[in-house]
């Protein structure tokens, strides 16, 4: 399923290779602050895009600044 009104579901973000499993989610969301979902019924989550991008951008300035060349 594509985006769904600017967001994502669970089996979105399993297809773009952003989360691995529900384990890996749920591993992110507590030790790397992956955003959590908005319910939007008794067995459905929605995780907005803006969120889920923001936090890919905060992730990857993390890893440039790490792999950042130090000056002389």
């Amino acid at each position: 399923m594509d985006e769904l009104l600017g967001g994502y579901r669970f089996s979105d973000l399993l297809e773009r290779r952003i989360v691995s499993s529900r384990s890996d989610l749920h591993r992110k969301q507590t030790a790397h602050g992956f955003p959590l979902p908005i319910k939007i019924g008794d067995r459905a989550a929605w995780f907005p895009a803006a969120e889920v991008n923001a936090w890919l951008s905060k992730r990857t300035a993390l890893r440039d600044k790490a792999h950042k060349p130090k000056d002389p």
